[in-house]
C-alpha cells in the first residue's frame, strides 16, 4: 500500500498496523487446540516493515486431566511461537530491546501443573497450584544482543485464600466483601534473550493474582511474591449496583533484565519490589447509567495511570464520556503526558431517524483531535447515513481534513432486521 493515509482518508479504518491471519481452532470440554499464521504490515511513519516482525506463527495445545486418586486437576500445555523479519541485518547494539534489525525468534514452551481447591472452616476458599514449565528459544541474526539459543526451567507454586462474606442490610440490599491473599514462588532466571513480545504490560484486576504478569512466556516473574486485594459489591433491590476493588503486589526482589534494567516500565505500575496501588470501581443504576473508573497510584499516591467512563443508555438514545490519563514514559514510546476526553452520543428523533455526534479533545495540547455529527435513516430494508467529520491532527503522512459522506446500505431480503421496533421484515 503506497498511500499510508488511504484507509483513514476514506473512513474505512483507523488501524495503522494491518494484520491478515489464517487460523484454525477447536475447543472441547477438556482440550483446546489453536494454530494461526499472521502477516503484519505497518502504516506508521518512521516504522520499517523490514525490521518489524511481519510474519508470526502461533500454535497452542492444552489438555485437562482429572485424576481420581490425587484429586483436583492436572493441566498439560504446549505453546509454539515464531516471528521473522525480512531484513538480513545482524542485530548489533547494547540494548536488545531497542536494536532489532533482522533478528528472528522462535520459542517452544511445555508446561504441566496441578491445581486443587478446598473449602476450609468458616467459608474460606483455598486454592493450591504447583507446576513446572520448560522454555526453549532459538534466535537468528542476534549479533551481540542475546544468546543464539537458550533453555530455562521454571518451577512454581502458589497458595491463594479467599473469604467471601455476605450480608443483607435492613433495606434489603446485599453486600459482598471478599478479602484475598496470595503467596507465590517461581524459580529460575530470565535467559539473555531479546524482549520482543512482553514490551507492554498492563496491571489491572485481571492479573493481580497471576503468577506472572508478562504478556508472553519470553519473560517470567521470578522469586517470592505476595498479593492482596479486597473487593466490595452491593446489590440494591432498586437496581443500583456498586463495586469497589483495591489491591497491591509485593515481591522479595526486583524483576531485572539480564542488562540490569527493570523488566517493567515506570508507568506499568509493576516496577520495583512493591507495585502501585490498584483501585477500580463501578456504579450501575437501574435507569441505564454506568460509571466505571480504574487508576494506579504510586507510593506517594500520585497517579500513574487513570481511566474513567460514564455512559447512559435508554430506548431513545445514549450518551457517553471517557477520560484517559497516561503519564510520560519514554520506555513506552510516550514522550509526553497523554490526557484526553472523548464524548459520544446518539438520539432517536423518530421511529426511522437517529442523530449522533462525537468529539475527542486533547487536554495537554488544548486542542480538538476529532469531531463529527451524523444523521441516519433506518427501516426494515435500507439504512442511509449522512455524516460529517473533522480531523484536526497532522503527522508526516496525514493533514487536517474534513469529510462528508453519504452511505446507503441494504439490510437484506432474507434476514430479519435486528431492531425490534419494526413490525415488518424486508421480505414481507
Amino acid at each position: 500500500m503506497n498511500d499510508k493515509a488511504y484507509l483513514l482518508d476514506y473512513s474505512y479504518s483507523e488501524k495503522d498496523r494491518l494484520d491478515s491471519e489464517i487460523e484454525i481452532e477447536r475447543a472441547r470440554r477438556d482440550e483446546y487446540v489453536r494454530g494461526a499464521l499472521t502477516y503484519f504490515r505497518s502504516l506508521r511513519a518512521g516504522e520499517s516493515n523490514s525490521t518489524l516482525p511481519t510474519v508470526v506463527g502461533n500454535a497452542e495445545w492444552e489438555r485437562r486431566i482429572h485424576p481420581a486418586g490425587l484429586g483436583g486437576e492436572i493441566r498439560l500445555g504446549m505453546l509454539a511461537h515464531s516471528h521473522a523479519r525480512s531484513s538480513g541485518l545482524v542485530t548489533d547494539g547494547p540494548d536488545p530491546d531497542i536494536w532489532a534489525d533482522g533478528r528472528d525468534v522462535a520459542r517452544l514452551t511445555f508446561s504441566a501443573d496441578w491445581r486443587r481447591g478446598w473449602t476450609l472452616p468458616g467459608g474460606v476458599l483455598a486454592k493450591v497450584r504447583a507446576g513446572m514449565t520448560a522454555d526453549h528459544f532459538e534466535i537468528r541474526q542476534a549479533g551481540l544482543t542475546s544468546d543464539s539459543s537458550a533453555t530455562e526451567f521454571t518451577p512454581s507454586t502458589e497458595l491463594e485464600l479467599r473469604w467471601p462474606l455476605l450480608n443483607t442490610d435492613a433495606g434489603g440490599a446485599t453486600n459482598v466483601i471478599e478479602p484475598v491473599v496470595q503467596l507465590a514462588w517461581a524459580g529460575g532466571s530470565n535467559p539473555f534473550i531479546p524482549n520482543d513480545e512482553s514490551t507492554r504490560v498492563e496491571f489491572d484486576e485481571g492479573n493481580l493474582f497471576s503468577t506472572s504478569r508478562f504478556t508472553a512466556p519470553d519473560r517470567r516473574e521470578r522469586g517470592l511474591s505476595g498479593a492482596w486485594g479486597v473487593s466490595w459489591t452491593r446489590f440494591d433491590p432498586s437496581g443500583l449496583q456498586t463495586a469497589l476493588a483495591v489491591g497491591q503486589l509485593v515481591r522479595d526482589e526486583q524483576q531485572l533484565e539480564p542488562t540490569g534494567l527493570d523488566s517493567f516500565t515506570s508507568s506499568s505500575g509493576l516496577n520495583g519490589k512493591v507495585s502501585d496501588l490498584l483501585v477500580a470501581g463501578q456504579i450501575r443504576t437501574g435507569g441505564g447509567l454506568v460509571l466505571t473508573a480504574r487508576s494506579l497510584f504510586d507510593d506517594r499516591l500520585d497517579t500513574t495511570k487513570a481511566e474513567a467512563r460514564a455512559a447512559w443508555y435508554s430506548d431513545k438514545g445514549s450518551l457517553g464520556a471517557t477520560y484517559v490519563w497516561l503519564g510520560r514514559d519514554p520506555a513506552e514510546n510516550r514522550a509526553a503526558t497523554i490526557s484526553e476526553w472523548m464524548f459520544d452520543g446518539s438520539y432517536r428523533l423518530s421511529q426511522h431517524w437517529t442523530g449522533s455526534a462525537n468529539w475527542r479533545y486533547d487536554v495537554v495540547a488544548d486542542d480538538s483531535v476529532r469531531a463529527g455529527v451524523g444523521l441516519t435513516y433506518l427501516n426494515e430494508c435500507v439504512e442511509i447515513s449522512l455524516t460529517a467529520s473533522r480531523r484536526f491532527t497532522a503527522s508526516a503522512v496525514l493533514s487536517p481534513s474534513t469529510d462528508i459522506s453519504l452511505t446507503v446500505g441494504l439490510r437484506g431480503f432474507t434476514t430479519k432486521a435486528g431492531d425490534q421496533s419494526y413490525a415488518r421484515s424486508c421480505n414481507d
